[in-house]
């Protein structure tokens, strides 16, 4: 029989877009759907490539509801295998690994997991734009006459297009010690593939929209690996609408304009984000919003750039990518950083550590890192006095 595998990704669990519930809770939806999808078509497994979570921390309700819906999985005797994105790694011990003690996931790792005879699985975490040229793709050998699969949270080029790319994909084939038949993909949340080297890459691309220019159907992908070949096809995911609607004012204009230009538009249940250009007037963004939800919209923001400066966006680039974290590491990637100023840094940027604990954290980091670099002794003086 054919090994079939539901590969999901990017679920981005406790996502409170635009401050709402109704948001968390429709991407806490899309992944129950996707693993109901995985019961239905009875998988031999399912496979995510990172993002589990949308933050290192995520709260107590959103662990909980994630492991009542991989516990579906389990009851169907369906295995979750899983790697940790950028969103939600940790200095040390991962989320991930608190829900494989509960039996509902495995994290995978370097070493090969079997799924059935005839397939193999590998797992590397994120790695850090700074830690990317150090970064060890060695994998321990397969089992042989297996369909290898390497799973990675990384944009790659390809098939993310050169502007989002944070590496090439040939740093990770050419590096990586076995002989690869395909690498499944996290991080992106468009779908997209390509075939470089005799190798298949794609990504699955998000359970639920991050950004309202993420235009595309969510899906989630399924795959068939029979005697040696592998066939991918996706499944669309009934998720909530987004819509978009630009209203330019000129002097005078009112609420009856405001009011006209939304009712051209079916905003009902849907997710609406509202651009406000030209002359300011006596209309607010509160006002607009107002109207928005009053005709039925699940969730509205507004964006108003009356009266601000002139500057053309037309030009810049589209996709599902903004995080202020990847922006900092792109930056201390040109900087020659020693691992444990790296390690410091992320410390202070994520807020992992509490302040009143942040002292001795550091200093536990300085003595372990002194201790490593005299190969376990004391560090002294000329005259022997620490």
């Amino acid at each position: 029989m054919p090994t079939r595998l539901l590969h999901i990704s990017d679920t981005h669990l406790g996502n409170r877009q635009y401050g709402s519930d109704l948001r968390r809770n429709d991407f806490a939806d899309s992944f129950e759907k996707a693993i109901e999808y995985a019961v239905e078509q009875d998988v031999d497994a399912v496979v995510h490539t990172g993002d589990l979570f949308d933050s290192r921390d995520p709260s107590l309700p959103d662990l909980n509801r994630c492991i009542d819906t991989l516990q579906r999985l389990e009851l169907a005797g369906i295995p979750f295998y899983g790697i940790v994105g950028n969103h939600e790694r940790k200095m040390d011990d991962q989320y991930l690994d608190l829900i494989e003690k509960t039996g509902a996931a495995e994290r995978l790792t370097r070493h090969p997991t079997q799924v059935t005879d005839e397939v193999t699985l590998y797992g590397i975490d994120a790695v850090t734009k700074p830690a990317w040229h150090a970064e060890d793709f060695q994998l321990e050998a397969p089992p042989e006459d297996t369909f290898t699969i390497l799973c990675m949270h990384q944009l790659l080029d390809p098939p993310v297009p050169d502007i989002f790319a944070d590496h090439p994909l040939s740093d990770v084939l050419e590096q990586v010690n076995v002989d690869l038949d395909a690498l499944a993909l996290g991080d992106y949340h468009e779908t997209v593939g390509t075939v470089e080297t005799g190798t298949k890459v794609w990504y699955a691309g998000s359970t639920e929209r991050c950004a309202k220019d993420e235009i595309e159907p969510r899906t989630v992908s399924l795959l068939e690996i029979d005697d040696g070949e592998l066939t991918r096809r996706e499944w669309e995911l009934d998720t909530r609408d987004f819509i978009t609607i630009g209203i330019t004012f000129a002097e005078g204009d009112d609420h009856s304009y405001a009011d006209d230009v939304i009712d051209r538009h079916n905003v009902e249940d849907k997710v609406v984000s509202v651009a406000l250009n030209g002359e300011a007037t006596s209309v607010t963004s509160r006002d607009v919003r107002k109207a928005v939800i009053n005709r039925g919209a699940a969730v509205c923001r507004v964006d108003d750039q009356r009266g601000g400066p002139n500057i053309d966006l037309s030009g810049r680039p589209s996709g599902g990518i903004e995080s202020a974290d990847r922006l900092i590491q792109e930056k201390l990637g040109e900087q020659n950083l020693s691992e444990i100023s790296l390690e410091i840094e992320e410390r202070v940027r994520t807020g992992d550590v509490a302040r009143s604990g942040f002292d001795n954290e550091v200093e536990e980091l300085l003595i372990e890192a002194q201790d490593e670099a005299f190969d376990g002794q004391p560090a002294t003086g000329a005259e022997g006095q620490e």
